[in-house]
């Protein structure tokens, strides 16, 4: 090992208390300001032993240390670009949608949906497919706080609630959330 390395501190990196997984990874450092501020991408399935979304990342990012752990707070989700092309065929429309939701613990949080629908269809019944979407949105954020959001995202409870309530305007093949990211 490089001597710049061993004369480091190591800090074991902890997940947020929703995850499965305590100790996510360690990250060397000289001094505890270092580790504040880092960001660490893990696999939604590695951390989530309730979750199969194998296609999902999560980054974590240090917001406090205490001794040699260093503690994270979610700060954004993403699924692969390739999971989003294999859901848009041909002969179907691709339906994006951006929300800004304000949770009940004042956490500005910018939500991406993404979807594809059965067949082309008209943009009448997209808007409207928007508009019912950022309701429900809405409504769940200013219900529950940050960590209780990204819980139930991770766990497709809001995603489940979106396809039955769009698909009562207009059959859609697939809706996810393609991205969320915590806005400072």
């Amino acid at each position: 090992m490089a001597k710049a390395v061993l004369q480091k501190n190591w800090y074991e990196v902890q997940a947020p208390s929703i995850f499965d997984e305590d100790v996510v990874t360690e990250t060397p450092a000289e001094r505890e300001s270092q580790v504040v501020g880092r960001t660490v991408k893990e696999g939604l399935n590695e951390l989530m032993d309730s979750t199969d979304k194998y296609y999902a990342d999560v980054s974590l990012k240090v917001t406090d240390v205490e001794g040699n752990k260093a503690f994270t707070e979610i700060s954004e989700m993403s699924v692969s670009s390739e999971y989003v092309s294999r859901m848009i065929r041909e002969g179907s429309d691709r339906f994006d949608h951006v929300v800004d939701v304000q949770t009940s613990d004042d956490r500005a949080v910018r939500i991406k949906v993404v979807g594809a629908t059965l067949r082309r269809t008209s943009s009448k019944k997209l808007t409207a497919a928007r508009n019912k979407i950022k309701e429900i949105l809405e409504d769940n954020a200013n219900e529950q706080t940050y960590e209780e959001l990204m819980e139930n995202i991770f766990t497709d409870n809001i995603q489940e609630e979106l396809r039955d309530e769009a698909d009562q305007i207009y059959p859609f093949r697939q809706l996810e959330i393609r991205k969320t990211e915590l806005l400072e």
